[in-house]
């Protein structure tokens, strides 16, 4: 019976230890993915599209003084966390959406908001906010900006524009 017993709980933490190993994210997945990372689409497509700039502008407007290859992603009311999320990896700021989440519910808020998008347990990413990313930050760089570091809040948006230059 203790034979039993033993072989069935060495069973069990090895089937644990499994479980972790497999379903923990793999670090590659949480790097920058930089501006050349294949998506459905770039920010610069999206300037065309919403904010009907020429695409000349668009592809040059991040070069512009002070704006260092960033841009600006305004999160108004409207904006659930499905959408937030979904929208970053369709426009290449994030690698793998699973992994963007895990660095968002595993990231420390330190500016927690009744006004927020709510992330796991504690976590609050700021609405009539704005936040300055880029494609060459990780997904913990990016997660540790929308949960800690908005660059600006603002009362309405007419426009209701997600990314901006």
């Amino acid at each position: 019976m203790v034979k039993k017993i033993t072989l069935l709980i060495v069973f069990l933490l090895l089937a644990a230890t499994g479980y972790y190993f497999f379903t923990k994210p793999n670090k590659e997945i949480f790097e920058a993915p930089g501006r050349e990372w294949e998506s459905s689409k770039k920010v610069e497509d999206y300037f065309v599209e919403r904010l009907h700039m020429s695409p000349e502008e668009a592809s040059s407007i991040r070069h512009k003084s002070g704006v260092d290859g960033t841009v600006d992603l305004r999160i108004n009311t409207n904006v659930t966390l499905d959408g937030l999320v979904g929208n970053l990896f369709y426009y290449g700021f994030v690698r793998d959406e699973k992994a963007f989440r895990y660095a968002l519910e595993h990231t420390k808020d330190t500016t927690l908001s009744d006004k927020a998008i709510k992330v796991g347990k504690d976590g609050t990413i700021d609405t009539n906010a704005e936040y300055r990313i880029s494609e060459n930050m990780t997904a913990w760089e990016l997660a540790d900006q929308l949960l800690n570091k908005p660059a600006g809040h603002f009362p309405f948006d007419e426009y209701n524009y997600f990314f901006m230059p």
